[in-house]
């Protein structure tokens, strides 16, 4: 019996002993837990309360969304497959200037702002003009070019197209969610919905679409590029701010550093030379 008993007692010993181990595991990470709320906030919820600015700065690059397939904005070089273009030097400038690295992330016109809306990219550097739609959901720099729209048509132009106001019950082929969509619409077109300007110019030379509106700088190089292309110029509008980088709401601090970036850059010429290499004459400022 007292074997039994010293058995018992030896056992009992054991679970107090694990018992109690546990409860200073516990107590632990009771402070542990404590101290975390004491010291603010987790890594992740740290990085998250960073400005968007020190998110770049930390990350030590921008991430530029851009299609790849818009020239003279951006393209792959025909020789070197290189990425490259207008909207492209200058995002690489940009960047510089704030101290970072420019990254681009290539993708279909349509789906470069919804990467913005899912932090996949930081921004866009596309020709994103800053329709009032889109000023509501994003913060905008300043311009860094100013162009022109365009009305293009087949050579016969058989709708007689002159003016904007022309459009009005034809068949305009636009991208998605381009402001060239939205003034087609606003001008009365039916939308013939394209992927980009090359399909828009397919849509025109098959007979599904009447017109295309576009931005007269890009429809300029592809008439330099393709010039037996049976395709022209209709109509146009005034010169305007046409391209502006957006950013996500909130994002002040970033983009205060890009819009000093940007100034900076048109005064000491850079924006200028980069115009002048790809459209002949400066189109960085008014």
């Amino acid at each position: 019996m007292s074997n039994n008993l010293s058995k018992s007692r030896g056992a009992l010993r054991k679970a107090v002993a694990l018992l109690s181990g546990v409860a200073v595991l516990f107590s632990l990470a009771a402070c542990g837990s404590a101290n975390a709320g004491e010291s603010g906030k987790s890594g992740s919820d740290a990085s998250s309360s960073a400005s968007a600015l020190e998110q770049v700065k930390s990350a030590g690059k921008i991430v530029f969304a851009t299609e790849g397939t818009y020239a003279p904005f951006s393209y792959h070089d025909s020789k070197t497959n290189e990425l490259t273009g207008y909207d492209v030097e200058v995002a690489k400038a940009i960047a510089k200037e704030v101290g970072v690295k420019a990254e681009f992330a290539e993708g279909s016109f349509d789906s470069l702002l919804a990467g913005v809306d899912a932090k996949k990219y930081d921004t866009v550097a596309d020709q994103i003009s800053a329709t009032d739609e889109r000023k509501a959901k994003y913060d905008f720099t300043e311009p860094y070019t100013y162009s022109y729209g365009v009305v293009v048509t087949t050579k016969d132009n058989p709708k007689g197209v002159k003016s904007f106001d022309d459009v009005k019950g034809l068949q305009a082929a636009e991208t998605g969610t381009s402001n060239w969509n939205k003034t087609a619409q606003e001008k009365g077109a039916t939308i013939v919905q394209v992927n980009d300007f090359g399909q828009a110019v397919e849509a025109l030379q098959s007979g599904r679409a009447d017109v295309t509106l576009n931005d007269g700088l890009a429809v300029l190089d592809y008439l330099k590029q393709k010039p037996d292309a049976n395709i022209k110029i209709a109509a146009k509008s005034e010169k305007t701010p046409a391209a502006q980088l957006p950013f996500r709401k909130g994002s002040d601090d970033l983009v205060k550093a890009v819009n000093d970036a940007i100034a900076k850059l048109q005064q000491d010429g850079t924006l200028t030379k980069i115009s002048e290499k790809y459209f002949g004459e400066d189109f960085s400022q008014e």
